[in-house]
Formats: structure tokens, C-alpha cells, sequence
């Protein structure tokens, strides 16, 4: 890549080598044919909408480029620092491959043209494809030798085009008919003249692909780009009118030369033709290897695609490579076929480059700051648009293409980079999370709405472990659940172990539970730090609606816990209480019980958290059972029969066993009945202030003593008994 001092200004840089590939083959092959085709009018649209597209590209891209210095690699460079490696890879490598294939198209023209002036036993597929293989070797030896040789040869190249476009405009025939055709309604479809029409428009990505080669690109990329999609749109508007009054639609259709006849001196013609397809196919043998240079140094490709020659830091290895593409394409192509290919390929970078700016800007990020504004919805609808083309094109290829591209983008999100390069992404989101945070301001709550938005603490995660499974499990992609890690001291001591553990313990426990935030609090003192963080943590309206904890063995404390337990409630927060079974950790879990007091109280959430859990592929297959204990065996039928009708309502799949308690103490029916099972699931009360906590203590632990893990229910007066998974309010009853 050349030093700033002996990079390529705008005109050589970008203006010459975009305008060049717009005023390629098509122009000189195909616009005949497609005005012929949809007539007149129909053809000044598809130039019209075609650079209606190139037009917002044009824009988007050279408000990106003002952002940013933009690196080697062009379009490709473009997106993925503003959407993010996976993005980028999903559009770079396609854009590769489709500025490869580019070389083809440019190539078999120039072979078309020449195949004109040969007598007709040598208009052969051999003959083509040897002339082609020829003019590939050729080009391609250029561009080895240096790219600043082959940018100059665009200077005589565009003197070229412009002669022949002056022998076409002053050039008429003698069967002049007088009145063209404005609309054939016999002619190929609409999609199918615009397929092939607009990979003449596409040149402008051509300059953006140098961009590494530019001495100043935040500059050259908006001038020279937009004052090539401008020109060309002029000549494209012109071609077509002249065109329709100097033949008939039968011959823009049927006969390829009439470009030439028109002239007032063919030669020139040969010679416009000529040199725009070989430069054209000289420019994109030019980007193609430094888009696969540029993805290689960011990891998407082998490192050695992209190693550099020279003080340019010439891919001398992505030119061979470009080559051996180009040449299969020009042994297995034709033109009209290779076209629609080139579309495709070509509008999802458009797209996806719009994407990027309008993204860029709706997201508002501070650090973009453009030189060169451009609306979101101009970017936003260029997108848009190019996806709309793409899919009354030819759907079946755009479904083709999107699952190429999101292949790529699948395989790349899987893979660790180990950069960032600020891109747009964590913005995007962030204005995101605001738009709806301001939206739910705005929504009155129900309790049918509620969802688990959790928070978890336990202190050092490698020691609690269960409370990461079991919080993991309740609220998996229903909602939020977050996991405290209380440091007790002052921050001043602190702030560098906060640090420390927030960085390495975040990124272990995005690993082994995706749906779980990790945070380090310094707290003066754990309990009072635990009220502290339940209600503060949250933003507006989103806020946390249920704390897990850790059901504490020793009650020493036991005081300052039931003190902390009674404020949380007190800010509406469930309490989900964890008393782990050291000797449990099945991988597949099969038994959970409820412990069954009535809805009074805690009931519908413990149905909840059940409905909840089995949804976890760890309790997918489990067996709910809901126990109920009554006084006698007289009470049994009737009381199966109310569990039944509420288990039915609930909509959950578990059944109902009613214990008659003859005498004995809950705790040893409750051990009896669930010893076994991977999971019990009771409802508490605590005591009321001036209560003795001991008795309290006593009892929970007599009855946990016999209990698999459990999980100790208290209900928040928010959540109602029945959110979820009740339609009707069910008849309350005691417990």
C-alpha cells in the first residue's frame, strides 16, 4: 500500500477508474438490446432506479468514508467497522468473489466485440475462450507489475470512451424512424432487462476498493465517487434516447452492432468498447485481490492470501488467486448469463453498505461524525431497496445468496478474532435497549406481563455454582437474570480486585451461561449491600422482580438475614431461597415437587418457577408432582379432586398426590415423600417484626434436612398468584 506521498489523488484514484467501469461493455453491448426490449420509457426508469440506488451508495459510502480513515479493502473495510467482523465477512468475501467474477464479464465482452470483426467460422466458444485466456494472462501480468502502471493506463482509456462516445452522438443512420418505441410490452420482463443492465452502475465501488491506495480517501472517496454516479447518469440517459431514435425495436433487440453502426466513425467505437472493458477488467483484477487482502489481515481468510509485496504491499498472491477465479468463470460463462450473478453479489454489498451508514446514524453514536451528512432514511431506504431489486429480480437467487451470506456471517460469529474495531454494533443495540426502555415507560404493567427479571447473589461464583444453574434455568430468554458478586470493604481498597474479578469472571460466565450478567458491588456490609443492589439495580421501569440467594446453614446472623428477607419484600421482590444438596448434580434431572399450601401467598409463583424449569433441557423430561398434606384420610378425594381442577387451570403437566398427615410431622412426611427427587419447591412466611427468628430457623431447617435441593418460595404482592398461567382468578384458599 502506498505512503501517503505517492498514494493516488481523486481523479486517478477514484473518479477515473468508477467512471471507467460504469462506461463499460454494457453500455456499449447491452443497452441497445434492453431498450429494445422494454422500450424507451421503460429503459430511462431502469437507469433511473438503478442509479436511484448507486446514488444513496454513493452517499452512504462517502459519509463513511469522512468518519474514518478507511483502510485497505474498500467497501468490505467499510462494513465491518461499522457492523462488526460478522457482517463483514458476510458481505467482503461474496464481494470478492463477485469483483473476481467482474474480471470475467469485462473480459468475454471485450472477446464479444472482437468475435464481431472475425469471419463467422471463427466465432467460435474455443476461439472466444482462447482470445479471453489471452487478454487474462495479459492483464493480470500488468497489475503484478504495479498498480501504478495500470492506473495510468486509464488515462488513455477514458480518452478512448470519450471519442466514441462522440462518434455515437454525432453519428445517425438512414433509416430513421419517427417515433421510437415507448413501451414494448412483448420484450423480456422488467426484472430480467434490469439483471443485466445494472452491474453498469456498479463501478463505483471500484474507486472505494482502491481506497488503501489513496492518498487522502475521507476526501477522495465522496468527490470522486459521486461526480462518477453523476456523470454516468447523464450518458445513461442519453445512450438510450439516441439509440431509440436511430433504430427500430426489432434491431436493438436482434442486432448486438448497432452501437457501432450508428457512429460516424465505427473504429472509434472498437476503440471506446476496447478500452473500457480492458481497464475495467484491469480495475477489478486491481480491488478483487485487495478485498482478499484485507480480510486476510483481519483473520477471514488464510494469512498467506494476504501477504504483501513490495513497498506497496502489493497481494501479488490475491492477484494469482483472482486469476485462476476469473479464468474458470471465463471457461464455464457467458455474458447475459454472468450478469444476473454480478447483480446479486453486488446489491447485497450495496445493501448491507447502506445498512451500515443508516444504522450508523439512527444509532447516534457520538463517534460518528461524518464530514459528509447523509439522512438515516436516505441510507435506510437505499437498502431497502436493494433487497426489494434483488427479490423481483430473481428470488429463488436472492434466497441463494442470503444463505451464502449468512453462512459466512454464522461461521464468522462463531469464531474468536480477538479485536474490536468499535463498530456500530454495541450503539445499534444501545439505542435499542432506549427506544424500548422509553416504550415500556409508556406501558401500564399487568401481571399477565410478568417476567423474571433476576437477580442472583452468592458471593464468588466458583462456590456458587447451583445458584448459576438454577437462576440460568427459571428465566433462560424470558427475561433478565443477573448475578452479584459482594465484595465487603471500601472501594478505595477494592476498586483494583472489583476490576480484576469483573473482567475475568464476565467473560467465563457469558461462556458457560449466555443469558446470565455478571457484576462486582463493593458493599459496607453484605446484607445492607444486598438491599442496596435489589433496588437500585434496573433502569426506569425494567427492574428487577425476584432475588435468589443462598439459604444460610449457620444462624448466627440470623437476625440481619431475616431483616434483609423482610425489606426485599417490602420492595416488592420475590424471594427464591436456594438450599443446595451437596450430593445432587444429575445431569438430567427427572423428579420435581411442589410442596403444596394453596395460592395464598406463594402457590402461583412455585407453579410458575416448575412451569418455568422444565422448559430447561437439563427438566425438560422431569415428572412434576404437586403434594398437598391433609388431616385425615376423609379429606383426600375432595382435596385431589380441587388440586386436579387447579393443576388443569394452570395448564401445567404435573400430578396431584394428597398425603393424609394421621398424626405424624410434616417434616417427616415431607422427607419421606421427597428424599429422592432432584428438586422440592416450598412456600415460606416470615416471621413478623417482634417475632423470634430462632423458632424459624429451627423449623426451615428440620424441614430442609430431609429435602433434595430446594428452592424456598416467597411471593411478591406484585406478582399476583397468577401471571402467566392462570386465565381466571382462582378462589384463594389458606397456607
Amino acid at each position: 500500500m502506498p505512503t501517503d506521498s505517492n498514494g493516488f489523488g481523486t481523479f486517478a484514484g477514484v473518479f477515473t477508474p468508477s467512471i471507467l467501469t460504469i462506461l463499460g461493455v454494457v453500455m456499449y453491448l447491452r443497452v441497445g438490446w434492453a431498450t429494445g426490449q422494454v422500450g424507451l420509457v421503460g429503459m430511462l426508469v431502469i437507469v433511473l432506479i438503478s442509479h436511484l440506488i448507486s446514488i444513496a451508495t454513493g452517499l452512504s459510502v462517502s459519509s463513511i468514508a469522512t468518519n474514518r480513515t478507511v483502510g485497505v479493502g474498500g467497501a468490505y473495510y467499510m462494513v465491518s467497522r461499522a457492523l462488526g467482523a460478522p457482517v463483514g465477512g458476510a458481505v467482503g468475501i461474496p464481494l470478492f468473489f463477485a469483483q473476481a467474477l467482474s474480471v470475467t464479464f469485462y473480459i468475454v465482452g471485450f472477446t464479444e466485440s472482437v468475435l464481431h470483426l472475425m469471419p463467422a467460422e471463427f466465432q467460435t466458444w474455443s476461439v472466444g475462450a482462447a482470445i479471453s485466456t489471452i487478454v487474462n494472462i495479459i492483464l493480470t501480468s500488468v497489475s503484478l507489475k504495479s498498480a501504478e502502471l495500470a492506473i495510468k493506463t486509464q488515462y488513455f482509456v477514458m480518452a478512448a470512451i470519450g471519442l466514441s462516445l462522440l462518434a455515437f452522438f454525432t453519428g445517425t443512420r438512414e433509416a430513421f424512424p419517427q417515433e421510437p418505441v415507448v413501451f414494448n410490452a412483448d420484450g423480456a420482463s422488467f426484472s430480467e432487462v434490469f439483471a443485466v443492465f445494472f452491474p453498469a452502475v456498479t463501478g463505483i465501488m471500484a474507486g472505494v476498493s482502491m481506497s488503501g491506495d489513496l492518498r487522502e480517501p475521507r476526501t477522495a472517496i465522496p468527490v470522486g465517487t459521486m461526480s462518477a454516479v453523476f456523470v454516468g447518469l447523464v450518458i445513461y440517459l442519453a445512450v438510450p434516447v439516441w439509440l431509440a431514435f436511430n433504430a427500430t425495436g426489432e434491431e436493438l433487440i436482434s442486432n448486438t452492432s448497432i452501437f457501432f453502426e450508428i457512429a460516424s466513425l465505427p473504429p472509434l467505437i472498437y476503440g471506446g468498447i476496447w478500452g473500457a472493458t480492458l481497464s475495467s477488467a484491469l480495475g477489478s483484477i486491481l480491488t478483487a485481490p485487495r478485498t482478499m487482502q484485507a480480510l486476510s489481515l483481519d483473520g477471514l481468510m488464510p494469512e498467506f492470501l494476504g501477504k504483501g509485496y513490495g513497498v506497496n504491499r502489493e497481494p501479488r498472491i490475491g492477484t494469482l488467486v483472482t486469476f485462476g477465479l476469473a479464468q474458470i468463470g471465463i471457461l464455464l460463462g457467458s455474458l447475459d448469463a454472468i450478469a444476473p450473478v454480478l447483480t446479486m453479489f453486488f446489491l447485497v454489498t450495496y445493501g448491507v453498505t447502506n445498512l451500515a451508514c443508516g444504522l450508523e446514524k439512527w444509532a447516534a453514536n457520538p463517534s460518528f461524525r461524518p464530514s459528509f451528512q447523509v439522512p438515516a432514511p436516505v441510507s435506510l431506504a437505499g437498502g431497502v431497496a436493494c433487497f426489494y431489486v434483488m427479490s423481483i429480480i430473481d428470488l429463488p437467487a436472492m434466497v441463494a445468496a442470503m444463505v451464502f451470506c449468512g453462512a459466512i456471517f454464522l461461521y464468522v460469529s462463531r469464531r474468536t478474532l480477538g479485536t474490536t474495531w468499535g463498530d456500530a454494533r454495541h450503539g445499534m443495540w444501545a439505542a435499542l435497549v432506549r427506544t424500548a426502555l422509553l416504550a415500556l415507560r409508556r406501558a401500564a404493567f399487568h401481571p399477565q406481563n410478568w417476567r423474571p427479571n433476576m437477580i442472583l447473589l452468592g458471593g464468588n461464583p466458583d462456590k456458587r455454582g447451583y445458584l448459576l444453574q438454577l437462576g440460568s434455568a427459571i428465566v433462560q430468554d424470558r427475561g433478565i437474570v443477573t448475578y452479584f458478586h459482594l465484595l465487603r470493604g471500601n472501594v478505595a481498597e477494592l476498586a483494583a480486585e472489583r476490576k480484576d474479578l469483573l473482567e475475568s469472571y464476565e467473560r467465563e460466565t457469558a461462556e458457560d451461561y449466555p443469558n446470565v450478567f455478571y457484576r462486582v458491588d463493593v458493599v459496607e456490609d453484605i446484607y445492607r449491600g444486598v438491599v442496596q443492589v435489589s433496588q437500585s439495580y434496573g433502569m426506569g421501569s425494567f427492574e428487577a422482580n425476584s432475588v435468589m440467594l443462598g439459604w444460610p446453614k449457620k444462624v448466627e446472623r440470623g437476625e440481619d438475614y431475616v431483616h434483609m428477607l423482610r425489606d426485599l419484600v417490602k420492595l416488592d421482590r420475590s424471594l427464591l431461597l436456594v438450599k443446595h444438596d451437596d450430593d445432587s448434580g444429575a445431569d438430567v434431572c427427572k423428579r420435581i415437587h411442589i410442596w403444596w399450601g394453596g395460592l395464598k401467598g406463594n402457590g402461583g409463583l412455585m407453579l410458575l418457577l416448575a412451569y418455568l424449569i422444565t422448559n430447561h433441557h437439563r427438566w425438560r423430561s422431569a415428572n412434576v408432582e404437586v403434594l398437598t398434606v391433609v388431616k385425615d384420610s376423609n379429606n383426600v378425594t375432595s382435596a385431589e379432586r380441587n388440586l386436579r381442577r387447579l393443576l388443569a387451570s394452570a395448564r401445567l403437566n404435573a400430578t396431584a398426590s394428597v398425603i393424609p398427615r394421621n398424626g405424624r410431622e410434616i417434616p417427616e412426611i415431607m422427607s419421606e415423600h421427597s428424599k429422592d427427587a432432584d428438586l422440592a419447591i416450598v412456600g415460606i412466611r416470615l416471621p413478623q417484626v417482634g417475632e423470634s427468628v430462632t423458632p424459624f430457623y429451627e423449623r426451615m431447617n428440620t424441614i430442609l434436612e430431609g429435602l433434595p435441593t430446594t428452592i424456598l418460595v416467597h411471593s411478591a404482592r406484585t406478582f399476583e398468584g397468577e401471571p402467566v398461567l392462570f386465565d381466571e382468578p382462582q378462589k384463594r384458599s389458606g397456607g
